[in-house]
């Protein structure tokens, strides 16, 4: 390398470094080092570099002022979750939590009633993961014989198969003919699922199919699912499948090699508890389990609301009164919407679906939006369903011109429904919902009340979850 290369070189190193340094003391982060050189090549790339001014930066445009804030609205939540577990799934089971997770006489056992340490299972057919454990159980029988018993209860909402609730219910009606096991032992062995399966699982078994399957059709053992699946929702037994033993819950990873020492364990106890407490079998365990942890799924105190002149699914004097606060622009209330009107449509002499207005400060079109819904309504309750299934299914256009163009989509009389809004038809009720809302504690959409009690139950408000609460709450 010549002497005027060298000095080049080392000029532009001095330079490079000066500007780097520049760099780093006005950005206030570090300059990124530089590649070590090799030779004339590099040395004339960095020349090229450093001769090619770099653009300078935009500058910043000066902030518009931020516009007067207005009053902080409620936020829209998340439709009512379920209770969340009080441990990780992934953390170590707490000995000490004992969860009340009861029994029934209709569950399905596998050992005496006598024994003093039960353990419940919660699984669904259907569902991998509760395949997956199904191996788990002949163990327990290998190690443990009539020193335990097994229960398995159904754990059906949300569905995990869509034929889930029917193998469920099947297999309820094979539990009544004393068949469930060996239907349980076709049936846990792959997730895929069908009506044409089980009902092949059940006739191999020697279950009375036609029995069985014209109770099913009659709804003699939906009861019964639901129930075992609003209790999983009550002691937030979450994951699939989820078992407890004598109340305690087995955390994840579920493997028997985890499931065992807590079987020991619960044997152990049981001897002093049997003891302490003067009772055996399942009177000890419900003694064991009654003060155990759990949510309600519906919550207090009650309340009263005004469903006059509101929009109403369902007969306005049916026993199960479903109030639904919801916003039009809220996405929640889109995807909870179809769920209670499935219920309500399930059960037309039984439940009432009463639609509440509440539409948020955060959602600028909901309050025209919910005005033209009750325009919709002057023509008619089938006029405003109609018109209120458009809106949800066109959330991000709620101007006035889309709510006109909506009214021709649902089968209005435009005209009529023009002037009905310019009159403002059903304003007043608009505000009243919102005065009610308010008063009950409303602060987000949907929230849902049956009989006047805050629905807390499976979250997403699947049809399912509606009607297991309704059934065992309030006597559906």
């Amino acid at each position: 390398m010549k002497k005027e290369q060298v000095i080049l070189v080392l000029m532009l190193v001095f330079v490079g470094g000066y500007v780097a340094g520049r760099v780093t003391h006005k950005g206030g982060a570090a300059a990124p080092a530089l590649a070590p050189m090799a030779g004339p090549v590099a040395g004339q790339e960095l020349a090229s570099m450093l001769a090619t001014p770099s653009p300078a930066p935009s500058p910043s445009p000066s902030p518009s002022p931020s516009p007067a804030p207005s009053p902080s609205p409620s936020p829209s939540p998340s439709p009512s979750p379920s209770p969340s577990p009080a441990t990780p799934p992934s953390a170590p089971a707490d000995p000490n939590q004992i969860w009340r997770a009861q029994i029934h006489a209709d569950d399905a056992k596998r050992g005496p009633d006598s024994t003093n340490v039960k353990i419940v299972i919660f699984g669904s057919f259907g569902n991998q993961e509760t395949v997956d454990f199904a191996p788990a159980i002949d163990n327990i029988v290998k190690d443990f014989g009539d020193k335990v018993q097994i229960r398995w209860l159904h754990k059906v909402v949300p569905m995990p198969h869509p034929d889930a609730i029917w193998a469920s219910e099947i297999a309820a009606a094979a539990n009544a003919q004393g068949k469930f096991w060996p239907l349980f032992d076709k049936l846990i062995k792959s997730s895929a699922l069908s009506p044409s399966s089980v009902e092949s699982a059940a006739k191999e078994v020697g279950v009375n199919w036609d029995k069985a399957k014209k109770e099913v059709e009659a709804g003699k053992y939906r009861g019964q699912v639901l129930r075992d699946s609003l209790l999983a929702s009550e002691i937030a037994a979450n994951t699939y499948p989820n078992i407890m033993v004598n109340g305690v819950r087995l955390a994840a990873p579920k493997t028997y090699d985890r499931l065992k020492p807590i079987i020991e364990e619960q044997l152990k106890k049981s001897v002093d508890q049997a003891k302490s407490m003067g009772k055996t079998g399942v009177d000890l365990y419900t003694e064991i389990v009654k003060g155990g942890k759990n949510f309600e799924q519906m919550g207090g105190p009650k309340q009263t609301f005004d469903s006059a002149g509101s929009p109403i699914l369902g007969k306005p004097t049916a026993k199960i009164q479903v109030v639904v606060f919801e916003d039009f622009q809220c996405p929640f209330c889109g995807k909870a919407s179809p769920g209670l009107k499935e219920f309500a449509r399930k059960f037309p002499n039984d439940v009432a679906l009463v639609y509440k207005h509440m539409p948020l400060d955060i959602h600028d079109k909901a309050q025209g939006a919910a005005e033209a819904s009750m325009a919709a309504l002057q023509q008619g309750q089938d006029k405003f369903w109609s018109y209120h299934d458009v809106l949800y299914n066109n959330q991000s256009a709620l101007d006035l011109d889309n709510l006109i163009k909506y009214a021709e989509q649902a089968g209005l009389d435009v005209a009529k429904f023009k002037k009905d809004i310019e009159a403002g038809a059903g304003k007043q009720v608009v505000g009243r919902d919102v005065g009610e809302g308010q008063r009950a504690g409303v602060s987000g959409t949907p929230s849902v009340y049956i009989n006047g009690m805050k629905y807390q139950g499976p979250r997403g408000y699947p049809p399912e979850g509606l009607e297991a609460v309704s059934r065992v709450y309030f006597g559906l």
